[in-house]
């Protein structure tokens, strides 16, 4: 076994710059100093900091877009705010009073839709686990149901045979789009 020869630490600068969601270094970092013309520093001091502030304003205007793509090529088109995405109540009323119905994929986002004023016909329940309680009083008011797996359709028939009606259902499908990764963790795979 021959001897390792000593060799003496060294300190040397490394140059490091932030790499953005691309993995290119950033030249020179954006700094906010407003938002919609209320100065950061200013709200910093009123109510502290970390805050996060969300702009009515830009929702508006990026949901008023979207809107007219979508719209002029589909006239029946209708939004949904997915409540997971953000279910804070003033971020939820403002795409409401936009129009948009709410998407939810828990009893405690349904009914925290309920509490916003939102009619049960204008809640997509979706999602992979739906209790048969929370099941039925969304058919009962007149939800859109998102069939996640058998076990929630087996729910449904009972809940359909208990109410004695059709209950109109709309079935998650996963199915090879040519996109992967492929995604199948949550639905009906199209292939069986």
């Amino acid at each position: 076994m021959s001897e390792v020869k000593y060799e003496k630490p060294t300190i040397n600068k490394i140059e490091f710059a932030m790499a953005s969601k691309y993995g290119s270094p950033l030249k020179t970092q954006n700094i906010r100093t407003e938002i919609d013309g209320v100065s950061v520093n200013e709200l910093t001091e009123k109510y502290g900091s970390p805050i996060f502030v969300f702009s009515q304003r830009q929702i508006e205007e990026k949901y008023n877009t979207l809107y007219s793509a979508f719209s002029s090529r589909y006239p029946d088109v209708t939004f949904g705010w997915s409540y997971k995405t953000n279910y804070l109540n003033e971020i939820c009323k403002v795409f409401h009073n936009l129009g948009s119905i709410a998407e939810v994929v828990s009893e405690f986002e349904y009914q925290k839709a309920r509490a916003l004023g939102i009619e049960g016909k204008d809640i997509i329940f979706n999602g992979p686990y739906k209790p048969y309680e929370d099941l039925k009083i969304a058919v009962q008011e007149g939800a859109k149901i998102h069939v996640d797996n058998l076990f929630e359709l087996n729910d449904l028939e009972k809940i359909a045979d208990e109410l004695d009606m059709q209950i109109p259902v709309a079935i998650r499908i996963n199915m090879d789009t040519g996109t992967y990764p492929q995604w199948s963790r949550f639905g009906f795979n199209y292939e069986n």
